[in-house]
């Protein structure tokens, strides 16, 4: 089963994380990737680099910032292939962010698809799907699902979209803490929000301006959010 793992900070470093960051975070990916079960991960730029967008009665708001508030926020992201959620826990505590910060696992609605002969270099801009739970009259989600699958059809033809998908309601998520060698786990995303994260699409765009195009004409930016967040390397 495929799982989302969001890495979570507050934005806070000491010499003492810093140095563990970089003793342990590259030894982790490596078994990781040994192992199969990480199958594409990288950080993202800072939230200065953030833009969320609205499209309102035909009216495109585009505002600085990631879509919610909060002290904690999405500092990185790793997709896994594991056989069921305790070992996507097992995975997320043995990655260093856990052992200072939190980290939010959550399943994906449906197996994500891998494009074969991908590469890094293709691994740009985030868009993050925000929602508000509130669900539009049966007419209206219908016809919404008939845009999205319009829009991944046309990202995919322009070759701007490298892979995406739904994830499973917040309840499902699971966040993940290692404090003194214990595990800590804690029902629910990592910051309780009106908003959450209801999918990702991972662009392969050449700028910044191309992925802010694509995340207007998404059509959930019509009825709530998309975050738009450069990785590095973009």
């Amino acid at each position: 089963m495929n799982y989302l793992m969001l890495i979570c900070t507050d934005g806070v470093s000491t010499p003492e994380i810093a140095a563990t960051m970089q003793e342990h975070a590259p030894a982790w990916a490596e078994e990781m990737d040994a192992r199969g079960v990480r199958l594409l991960g990288n950080g993202l730029k800072g939230l200065e680099t953030a833009r969320t967008v609205r499209v309102r009665d035909g009216e495109t708001l585009v505002s600085d910032g990631p879509f919610v508030e909060a002290k904690e926020y999405i500092g990185g992201l790793d997709i896994l292939d594991c056989e069921s959620l305790d070992e996507a826990i097992e995975v997320a505590a043995k990655h260093p962010v856990s052992w200072f910060f939190s980290i939010e696992v959550r399943p994906f609605a449906q197996p994500v698809n891998m494009p074969d002969g991908w590469s890094y270099q293709q691994v740009r801009y985030l868009l993050m799907l925000c929602l508000d739970g509130i669900l539009e009259a049966d007419e209206v989600e219908e016809q919404l699902r008939r845009d999205l699958d319009a829009w991944r059809e046309m990202a995919d033809r322009r070759g701007v979209r490298l892979l995406g998908g739904a994830l499973a309601p917040p309840a499902t998520a699971t966040t993940v803490r290692v404090r003194d060698g214990e595990t800590l786990l804690t029902d629910g995303p990592f910051v309780e929000t009106k908003e959450y994260l209801g999918g990702i699409d991972i662009l392969n765009c050449a700028t910044m301006d191309e992925a802010l195009e694509l995340a207007e004409s998404h059509p959930l930016a019509r009825f709530h959010m998309v975050e738009v967040r450069p990785f590095w390397g973009a």
